[in-house]
């Protein structure tokens, strides 16, 4: 009996290598991570920009309105703006009610606004070096029967050089004075005698409630005067001057004169007699 060789084949197995990535595709990555990257950069370097214009704008915004409002405060509580009417100026000159900040200044210096009170005083910055103004100007405006206004106009502007930071800004107000006038000094005329105190349509009600007003009549001691000239009490001539020549410039003037001892005072009126001729007529 003979035997079969029997032979087995075993399977062939399959096996799958794994390579790396090809040059074709790093360099795709490479494109993709550097736009990514470039994008964020971007992206970062405008958020960047956008908040140091934003501390530019706050800055200056924030010392503008600072500024307006020391201005602001000043005018309203002067007693006196003392400056020309219809006038522009750099230097604000208020007269204050106390001794101790009278007169106060605001004025700029060198892209500087400052604050000085009384003529002695030291001045103090109202804004800082991170900001610069410019075209710093008040105008007074009269507003008669009412109190004056002053138009206040200026530009702050970031300090820097950096083209990217540069921010400024021009403001204007217009403030009123609201306090009553007070006076610590004589109240002079000009040299020249061109300036009135009131006029005829406002018409004053009275001085130390002494001397009062009313249409057009004047009364000492009587508020409510019915005559040119009323006086609550009497009228006292104390003349101790010479008694001038009577005369149509004298005419209708009542004159006093003192004597000594045992003689008696004089008192004589300047009158025009029937012969057209100026005398003193005694009346005592």
């Amino acid at each position: 009996m003979s035997k079969k060789s029997t032979s087995y084949q075993l399977p062939a197995t399959s096996y799958s290598s794994k390579s790396g990535f090809t040059l074709i595709e790093l360099l795709i990555f490479c494109g993709i991570f550097g736009l990514i990257a470039v994008s964020f950069m971007t992206v970062l370097v405008s958020a960047i920009q956008i908040q140091i214009r934003q501390n530019s704008v706050a800055e200056v915004t924030q010392q503008s309105q600072m500024l307006l409002d020391t201005i602001q405060y000043y005018v309203q509580s002067a007693s006196l703006v003392d400056l020309p009417s219809d006038t522009a100026t750099t230097t604000l000159k208020l007269r204050m009610s106390s001794s101790t900040i009278d007169p106060t200044y605001i004025y700029l210096s060198g892209g500087v606004v400052y604050l000085k009170q009384t003529d002695a005083g030291s001045a103090a910055a109202l804004t800082s070096n991170k900001i610069s103004v410019s075209n710093f100007a008040f105008t007074k405006r009269a507003n008669v029967p009412g109190h004056d206004s002053v138009n206040v106009g200026f530009t702050v502007a970031y300090n820097t050089a950096n083209i990217k930071q540069s921010f400024l800004q021009g403001l204007q107000m217009s403030v009123a004075r609201v306090s009553a006038a007070t006076f610590d000094s004589n109240i002079l005329p000009s040299a020249n005698n061109t300036y009135k105190l009131g006029n005829a349509a406002q018409d004053w009600t009275s001085i130390n409630n002494t001397i009062y007003f009313s249409s057009g009549y004047v009364g000492i001691g009587a508020a409510s005067p019915g005559q040119t000239l009323e006086v609550n009490g009497g009228v006292r001539l104390n003349t101790v001057t010479s008694k001038p020549t009577c005369a149509s410039a004298q005419r209708g003037t009542f004159w006093v004169t003192e004597s000594g001892a045992g003689i008696k005072d004089a008192a004589e009126v300047c009158v025009k007699n029937a012969s057209d001729t100026y005398i003193w007529s005694t009346i005592y």
